[in-house]
């Protein structure tokens, strides 16, 4: 399986500079990040847009083709580009206001930290009486659909600021910000190990294997210590739509999740993922306005009528390698309006294969030839951009990374359910059931290999007893995966009283074995005496060699 590596940033020494702001001064935290922006050096910086030389015009055509490539990193800053950067710049530096490094106020929101998962109502108390100043953290969301750019906005404005900070005078380091993705399969503990693993490998002095086996609950505390000692300043995870709420165990567990990270620990978080996210928000409002207390962000595709399109467009038309520079009309700016439906990404690719089509025709972009170009070589788009350029709701809902929208099952009538299948041979609840399936099976996979067992094995488990009850379907996917686990452990040679022990154990699972015993036993054993008599118990004097 790909595994999608975190970006990284650069390593700065720190230099301490006059914010500006009287509140931020005497934070060497704050003072050591970049300068306050004003938006023209932010568009100036975010931009990505090499400057045209019409001379290339006269290079032969394989080499033009290569020049077309550059486009492929195009990035011109738009108003959610302007908003996002605020967003970050106030965040990070608020974030840090309770975390000053060079006052005492830093060692007592540790020592309240840490002590708020052993001893909450003392933790409460010592608040009061050694005035520990509360998380001044906030949350910010990013909806948006697939190709809108807002994962390249983001790693655009995370590179205007270094990553690591080293502060000799203090002997400590900072970590300004940390971006990960949730993986596909991925829940709560998994994104958790994802963040200590990404931590580890840039400081180097945190195992990961170490904490593989930790229980969510666990792992929450290491991730506060993690943050505090690091002084982490934002935490931005990507794909949030993958923590489904059938994997993770319901969205309220979630929300409390980066509710922990943002009221607890204190660091600022945003959130990004695309309208399938949206299910993550749908409940507990108090628990949503914590998590995104610093607004929240829909990104959506360009609207034909926004100055946004028209500023994208017009830059990017510049960049023409064509030997015949055509100027922008209505005409072309219809078609490519049409043909793209204001998504970005496809933009982009559109006008690159138009370019590269017409070098070997005419040599200049007509809109027939962007026309013929999106229809044959995105042939495969067809259907969500068809369902997009209708504007019934009905249709776009078949192609929810592409449209913010509420859950099918709630707008679609049984009208819109007949002529979706009739026009499109689609029955709509047929695929949700089937994808409400595959989430059931993934939770059930997920807990299995949370319990120790292989994913190839749990996956096999799962797959053989799979029934409409999801908790005996569990709990025969359990005595499946421990009857192969046992079967494997017979198999590896062991001490002759371990073999002993082992013959006489059942290889039909834990609950089994005791169901079966406790009808035999005639003595009204405990089920803690059968399962040591089993094999299942270990006697801790013999292991521990005290007899």
């Amino acid at each position: 399986m790909t595994v999608k590596h975190p970006i990284r940033g650069r390593v700065e020494v720190a230099e301490y500079r006059d914010t500006g702001i009287p509140d931020y001064n005497g934070h060497p935290l704050i003072e050591a990040l970049p300068c306050i922006m004003e938006d023209a050096d932010v568009i100036r910086k975010i931009k990505n847009i090499k400057k045209f030389n019409p001379e290339e015009r006269m290079m032969s055509p394989s080499k033009r083709r290569h020049c077309i490539e550059r486009l492929r990193s195009f990035v011109i800053p738009l108003s959610h580009h302007i908003e996002l950067q605020q967003d970050f710049s106030e965040m990070i530096r608020q974030g840090y206001l309770s975390r000053n490094i060079n006052t005492t106020d830093y060692i007592r929101r540790l020592r309240s930290l840490m002590l708020g998962f052993k001893d909450p109502e003392i933790a409460e108390l010592e608040k009061e009486h050694l005035f520990v100043p509360a998380p001044t953290s906030s949350g910010l969301a990013i909806i948006g659909i697939s190709g809108a750019g807002k994962t390249t906005a983001i790693n655009r404005i995370l590179s205007l600021y270094p990553q690591v900070i080293m502060h000799p005078k203090y002997e400590e380091k900072q970590l300004v910000w940390l971006k990960v993705d949730c993986p596909v399969t991925g829940t709560v503990k998994q994104l958790c190990l994802g963040v200590i693993k990404e931590v580890g490998e840039l400081f180097g002095d945190m195992n990961y294997e170490l904490y593989s086996r930790y229980r969510t609950d666990q792992l929450i505390p290491v991730l506060a210590s993690m943050a505090m000692r690091y002084h982490l300043g934002v935490l931005v995870i990507d794909e949030i739509q993958y923590l489904s709420e059938a994997k993770s165990g319901g969205a309220t567990l979630m929300l409390n999740f980066f509710n922990s990270l943002i009221n607890m620990i204190g660091i600022p978080v945003i959130l990004i993922g695309t309208p399938k996210a949206k299910s993550l928000f749908s409940q507990e409002f108090r628990n949503i306005k914590r998590v995104t207390n610093q607004g929240s962000i829909y990104w959506d595709r360009l609207k034909k009528e926004d100055s946004d399109w028209i500023l994208f467009l017009s830059q990017l038309w510049k960049h023409q390698w064509t030997q015949h520079e055509v100027e922008m009309t209505q005409e072309l700016n219809n078609v490519m309006y049409e043909e793209s439906q204001g998504i970005p990404d496809l933009i982009v690719k559109i006008f690159i294969e138009s370019q590269k089509r017409a070098i070997e025709t005419e040599e200049r972009l007509t809109s027939s030839l962007i026309h013929s170009v999106a229809q044959n070589q995105f042939k495969i788009l067809q259907p969500a951009l068809d369902a997009l350029r209708s504007g019934k709701k009905e249709e776009m809902l078949r192609f929810l990374d592409i449209f913010l929208s509420d859950s099918p099952k709630e707008i679609l009538t049984n009208v819109d359910r007949t002529e979706l299948k009739r026009n499109f041979g689609l029955d709509v609840d047929q695929l949700l059931d089937e994808n409400q399936q595959e989430d059931e099976m993934n939770e059930i996979v997920i807990w299995l290999m949370d319990a120790g067992v292989t994913e190839e094995a749990a996956r096999k488990a799962a797959g053989k007893h799979k029934t409409e009850d999801k908790t005996l379907w569990k709990r025969l996917a359990f005595q499946e995966a421990h009857s192969a686990i046992v079967d494997v452990a017979e198999a590896i040679p062991s001490s002759s009283n371990r073999k002993k022990t082992e013959k006489n154990r059942k290889l039909n699972g834990l609950i089994t074995h005791i169901n079966k015993e406790t009808v035999k036993k005639k003595n009204k054993q405990t089920n803690y005496a059968i399962l040591k008599a089993a094999g299942y118990i270990q006697d801790p004097f013999k292991f521990l060699q005290l007899e």
